[in-house]
């Protein structure tokens, strides 16, 4: 059964992300899969460490990709995946030490952040891009 479920809804535009976001969508239902599954923490914490090392190259790239295009809230976006990634740090120890078990709470909260960050905090950078090539093409002569 799968956690998360990849719509076209979820496109930014830029063609880079667009499958960064699909590939953390695939690696988050297949956490979900093997957590439902297995419930073994050495063979859960392996995939868990693959997830955040990919989150954490996609938000780089991402931030690189919106540097270069100027856009305003580059910063404040850079703000908020270093708290999505303190936020996961602190799930991956509690869990890694036994302190925090995996539980439908835990899923739906990753389920969330991935979900809620692209649909409120990533679609400013859409619109930022859908704005810059309305004014690129109306000053083309």
């Amino acid at each position: 059964m799968a956690l998360l479920t990849w719509s076209d809804h979820y496109l930014i535009g830029n063609e880079t992300i667009d499958q960064q976001h699909k590939e953390l969508f695939r690696l988050i239902n297949a956490f979900h899969s093997h957590w439902l599954e297995e419930r073994n923490q050495r063979d859960i914490v392996p995939l868990l460490n693959r997830l955040i090392a990919y989150a954490e190259m996609h938000f780089r790239q991402e931030e690189s990709i919106m540097d270069a295009a100027g856009f305003p809230l580059a910063g404040e976006h850079q703000q908020i995946h270093e708290a999505m990634i303190d936020t996961i740090f602190r799930l991956q120890q509690a869990y890694e030490d036994g302190s925090l078990r995996l539980e439908m709470e835990t899923m739906n909260f990753v389920k969330s952040w991935l979900t809620q960050h692209i649909l409120e905090n990533d679609f400013r950078f859409r619109e930022f891009m859908k704005k810059k090539q309305s004014l690129a093409k109306t000053a083309q002569p």
